[in-house]
């Protein structure tokens, strides 16, 4: 049983195995799904690619296989080069031959009568009564018959003897006798196939190939199936992880068993889930102390409030001043979670000038002495070396950073206690060091006191006053002026505050 595959049969192939695919897609009237584009980006790029090299490959097997049966005619050529020679030897040349297509016809009839295919050999002459000449040309041979491709030429490739006409392209076989080249035999390529045998080879051949095309096309639709799912499945993966995100499910994490780019992708898909959980972690905890915080002040105002009311205190000029200092310590907390909400959002004005930084810490003492004095509280200043230094800040906000540092000192420093405060230069930044008396503070909690609403319960508790913000607007503000903060255990038995800020040039 035998096949044809021509362009119809190509053409029926990418109707019948791509386009469906397109059709379904366009009748559901939606955009293509992403998995769809793949697998038919891959299919196509198999199909054509495919086919291209089974075009290709059927080209090169035709004009090889040409180029084959010129060859394997040529060289059955043996005999005829024989019979050249013994002419040439017994006519000392090619005259013989020369306008005598009759001798020439005959030398071809006794070259190789045997091997010659049907129409090769020339039919017999007709010699009837009535044609006084005998010996008429024969009848017309075909355009590809083995006579009109053989032509005779001398030692100088001049024509001699055969069909030959201007423009004929020939391979040549030497006529050789006594080791000198004495003609050629000239050998005209047939430019395709005619024979049944060899069309019925070449027809197989296209039939192999078509085939084989077909299985490997399947294969490829198999493997473009396997490799499109490889690919969607860490996408899909990503998809859910990030529905599940998108109703606050920051415990999802997504499992891709790839070391490839969308392996790195889901790597860094679960390292921002789960940073997104510590956040929401945070913010519900900033939102309970805010609210704890608030509540407690609050409370209290509204307490001697309703005490006024109900009788149960007089309208003295004590108690005013007691809920007055209530207020402002209520006032003082919300414009620090203000503060701290503006820096979070990037939306603190930095309002930057150069300021001699020492000079700004002494007006905050000022402020503070005669409270230090109440508390036995003594005040040490090393202002030795060059006092004229100067930062690029925002004088307000660093008078808040000394003012906190100086509000924590009393406290939460035991009276009679010592306040040293120092500076120096280290390279391209001062360095300002605030160092306080007993109590301290535990090592496990040096890191933590700039969190927000932190509190080192043993000594420096809620009851003395503190919020828990104070630290951390020092460590914002000052971050906001490319410096650093830091504390450490004082040689005095307290804390040790350590301020690192860019000198102005």
């Amino acid at each position: 049983m035998c096949f044809t595959f021509g362009p119809a049969t190509k053409k029926s192939v990418i109707q019948t195995l791509v386009y469906p695919a397109f059709h379904t897609i366009e009748r559901r009237n939606q955009p293509m799904k992403f998995k769809y584009k793949i697998f038919i980006t891959l299919l196509t790029t198999s199909g054509l690619s495919l086919l291209l090299m089974a075009s290709v490959l059927q080209i090169n097997v035709r004009k090889n296989f040409i180029q084959y049966v010129n060859g394997a005619e040529m060289g059955k050529q043996t005999k005829m080069l024989e019979l050249l020679k013994k002419s040439y030897q017994q006519h000392s040349g090619w005259d013989a031959y020369q306008d005598n297509e009759q001798a020439w016809h005959r030398l071809l009839s006794q070259s190789r009568p045997d091997e010659m295919g049907p129409g090769d050999t020339p039919p017999p002459f007709d010699t009837p009564p009535n044609h006084p000449i005998s010996g008429m040309p024969p009848q017309p041979l075909g355009p590809f018959s083995l006579h009109r491709r053989l032509c005779l030429f001398d030692a100088d490739k001049q024509y001699v003897a055969g069909m030959y006409e201007e423009g004929d392209l020939f391979n040549f076989e030497p006529i050789s006798l006594d080791g000198a080249t004495v003609g050629w035999l000239g050998f005209k390529n047939r430019p395709e196939m005619i024979k049944p045998i060899e069309l019925k080879f070449l027809a197989a051949q296209t039939q192999s190939f078509y085939i084989i095309g077909l299985g490997v096309l399947g294969l490829a639709l198999i493997i473009s199936y396997i490799v499109t799912r490889q690919l969607l499945s860490p996408i899909q993966e990503l998809a859910r992880g990030t529905r599940a995100m998108r109703k606050f499910d920051f415990n999802t994490k997504i499992r891709v068993n790839s070391r490839d780019e969308l392996g790195g992708l889901a790597d860094d898909f679960n390292q921002m889930a789960q940073t997104l959980k510590q956040y929401e972690t945070l913010r519900k905890n900033w939102i309970s102390d805010i609210s704890h915080e608030l509540r407690t002040p609050v409370a209290v105002v509204l307490s001697k409030i309703e005490a006024l009311q109900d009788g149960i205190r007089l309208m003295t000029p004590e108690f005013l001043n007691s809920l007055h200092t209530d207020v402002l310590g209520l006032k003082k907390l919300v414009n620090d979670l203000h503060l701290i909400s503006l820096a979070d959002s990037d939306n603190l004005a930095l309002f930057l000038k150069p300021i001699r930084l020492l000079d700004t810490l002494d007006l905050t003492l000022e402020t503070f002495l005669i409270q230090m004095e109440k508390q036995n509280i003594e005040i040490q200043r090393d202002w030795t070396g060059d006092t004229n230094i100067e930062v690029k800040g925002d004088a307000v906000l660093l008078k808040r950073v000394f003012s906190n540092l100086l509000e924590n000192t009393l406290k939460y420093t035991d009276s009679p206690g010592r306040l040293c405060i120092s500076h120096g230069v280290k390279k391209d930044r001062v360095v300002l060091i605030f160092e306080d008396s007993a109590p301290g503070v535990p090592n496990d909690s040096l890191v933590s006191i700039f969190r927000r609403l932190y509190r080192v319960e043993q000594s420096r508790n809620r009851s003395l006053g503190g919020s828990g913000l104070g630290l951390s607007i020092c460590k914002q503000v000052i971050g906001l002026h490319q410096g650093s903060i830091d504390a450490h255990p004082s040689p005095l038995g307290g804390l040790k505050i350590v301020i690192e800020l860019p000198l102005h040039v």
